[in-house]
Order: structure tokens, then C-alpha cells, then sequence
């Protein structure tokens, strides 16, 4: 009888949180590893009613940088998680990037707890470049989306995000029973650059889906008329897709010069919806823009893009169809996890999975 490891998973969980931390949970059950979920996003009760409101007065104040409640927070989610931990008596602690944890505070529990990997997973922007570098070096091993930002001497390993999730994103329709409700539709959290973007398309019928989008734009209504939703999430995000003609792809960096594509490069093909995304030479690592996906490189070609394949609907549906196909040839999360347990040391996977 194999022992297969026990993990937890630490990242963001709950009907509105970014579905990464899900697909490699489910994607380790089906490695039969025994999974324990823990959500990093959560707060402590004050937050709401103490801390939220205090903090707004010194950020009305301009006292932006004061974060009476960011300590207290941290301290609040660690003891969560070390009572997970003494439950749940994990292998190997496997923390998404994320919220993350002091590393005398990791030590403290592989020491106390008897971890025997302590894994990072860094799956934020470049921004925060130097906090990775100061945060990696805590643990047993540390990968990142990026090609950027490390050297082979910081014991970093590149491993991209995006893979296949086909529990989740698929498609919901097919040939003639394919309907449309939407014609153009953009899924993301505001940020300045995408708000950018986004002014320039007033005149296409765009709808938003994100947080953040109506306080950004309490003012423009032209923008306030295409949000639909300050999120949405799972099923609700796949029926979306499945009902729209074309999903724009903006990423929160700048893809022209970083790795690091963002998940939706392959859940929007995958539910054979056509994508239009930001040029890139990582993109051109993926798929064949023109033929199973579109790109474009300034305002200019967007629209010219968006205003052709709304009008040309057998040549928009067959690249999202040559999409499809293409994602059904990446690799699935559980790929992702087999490797990423193959470079651990579980080699039990080599035998189990077929993997070299």
C-alpha cells in the first residue's frame, strides 16, 4: 500500500476567489493525495468593524501608508493555520503567493510539526519582485511564473501558472446550439492600465465584469454602463464565456517585456470562446494568433480586430474552435502537480502517472 503525501494548500478559497488554488487542489486529489484547503484572504472579525473603518479615516487623512490592522491580520491568519496544520499533520506545506507568512514564523512550524517540505509558489505580478527574493529563501523550494526576477543563485524554478483546468472551463454548448448574449466581454479587477484601455472602447458594446470598476469611475458613465458585476466566479464565469462572441485578455503587467501570462489565456479558449490578448512573445509560445486566438499590440489594432470579428462569425468561430483544440493539447493542473512532486523528491508519481 502507497503512502501518498499529505498537503496543505494555502491560497485564496471561496466562491469569489481567483480558481488557482481549487484547480491544484483538485488536480492533487486526483493524484490521491489527502488535501486540506487554507484560505490566506481571510481577516480577522475586527477587520469589518475596526480596523476597515479607522484605517479610512487616516487614508482620508493622507496618511495612506498606516495599516493599523495589517500586523494583527497576519498574526490572525498564522494561528489559523498553525491549528490546521497541528490537525491536519500535512508532508508538505504548499503556499501560494498569495498572502504570505514570516519566515521564522515556517521554520517554527516545520521544526514544531516535523514538515517535511515547505514549498512556495509565487503567482503574484513583478512588482513585488524584491518581496519575493526576501520571502523565498524560507523555504525547502520556491517556484515562480516569471522568467524574471531571480537568478539560478536564489533557488528559484520557473513554473507557469496557466494550464488546463478541464473540470471547470468547457464548453457548455456546441455547434448550432451555441447562442450569444454577449458580444464583448472583459473579466478583471480595475487597474489603471486596463481603465486605459478600456476609455478607448466606449463605442463597443463591452461589458465588465471585476471589482473596483464603479468607485474607480463614480464620475464616467460611459464606463459605468458596461459593468455588469464587481465579480464573478466559477460556473456563473463559465457560462459567461460560453455566451459570449469575444472575451478581451488585459494583463495587470506589462506581458511585452515579463513572462507571466495570466490564467485566462487558456480558460477562455478552453470554453471555446475567441480570445483577443495583449502581443507578446510568451503568448507566441502558446498559440498561433490568427489562427486559434487573436493578439493585438495598440489601441488601434484592437478595435480594428474587435469591429472585424464582430461582423465575420464563421471566421471568429473557427479560431475560437482551432483554440479549443489547442488548449485540449497543454497540459492539465494535474500535469503541473505531477511534475512539480516529481522536482520535490515524491517519485512514487514517476511510477503512478507515467511520467519520466
Amino acid at each position: 500500500m502507497r503512502n501518498f503525501p499529505k498537503i496543505i494548500v494555502s491560497y485564496f478559497f471561496g466562491s469569489n476567489s481567483i480558481p488557482l488554488g481549487a484547480s491544484c487542489t483538485r488536480a492533487l486529489q486526483a493524484l490521491n493525495c489527502e488535501v486540506l484547503c487554507f484560505n490566506s484572504g481571510i481577516n480577522s472579525p475586527l477587520e469589518k468593524y475596526f480596523f476597515k473603518p479607522v484605517n479610512k479615516i487616516f487614508w482620508n487623512l493622507g496618511l495612506k501608508k498606516i495599516d493599523i490592522s495589517k500586523n494583527y491580520n497576519q498574526k490572525f491568519r498564522q494561528r489559523l493555520l498553525e491549528n490546521a496544520v497541528a490537525g491536519f499533520k500535512p508532508d508538505m506545506l504548499f503556499i501560494l503567493r498569495g498572502h504570505g507568512f514570516d519566515g521564522e514564523y515556517l521554520q517554527y512550524l516545520k521544526t514544531r510539526y516535523g514538515i517535511k517540505k515547505i514549498v512556495g509558489w509565487w503567482v503574484k505580478g513583478p512588482k513585488w519582485f524584491d518581496l519575493m527574493l526576501s520571502e523565498a529563501k524560507f523555504y525547502d523550494h520556491f517556484f515562480c511564473i516569471h522568467k524574471e526576477g531571480y537568478t539560478v543563485k536564489d533557488k528559484i524554478e520557473h513554473l507557469p501558472a496557466i494550464a488546463l483546468d478541464d473540470i471547470l472551463y468547457r464548453p457548455l454548448h456546441t455547434g448550432f446550439d451555441k447562442q450569444y448574449a454577449n458580444d464583448v466581454v472583459f473579466v478583471g479587477s480595475w487597474t489603471q492600465k486596463r481603465q486605459d484601455i478600456i476609455e478607448e472602447l466606449t463605442d463597443y458594446p463591452i461589458s465588465i465584469y471585476g471589482p473596483k470598476w464603479l468607485r474607480k469611475n463614480i464620475l464616467n458613465f460611459a464606463i459605468r454602463k458596461m459593468v455588469k458585476s464587481d465579480g464573478i466566479w466559477g460556473e456563473r464565469l463559465v457560462e459567461l464565456y460560453n455566451k459570449t462572441k469575444i472575451a478581451i485578455n488585459i494583463s495587470q503587467w506589462d506581458t511585452s517585456n515579463l513572462s507571466g501570462l495570466n490564467l485566462r489565456i487558456f480558460d477562455i479558449p478552453a470554453c471555446g470562446t475567441f480570445l483577443v490578448t495583449e502581443d507578446s512573445d510568451s503568448i507566441r509560445e502558446y498559440f498561433k494568433p490568427g489562427e486559434e486566438i487573436e493578439t493585438f499590440k495598440d489601441i488601434r489594432e484592437l478595435k480594428d480586430k474587435l469591429s472585424y470579428y464582430l461582423k465575420n462569425d464563421k471566421e471568429r468561430e473557427r479560431i475560437a474552435f482551432n483554440g479549443y483544440k489547442k488548449v485540449l493539447s497543454f497540459g492539465t493542473y494535474k500535469n503541473k502537480m505531477t511534475d512539480m512532486l516529481n522536482t520535490l523528491g515524491f517519485s512514487i508519481y514517476k511510477e503512478e502517472t507515467g511520467t519520466k
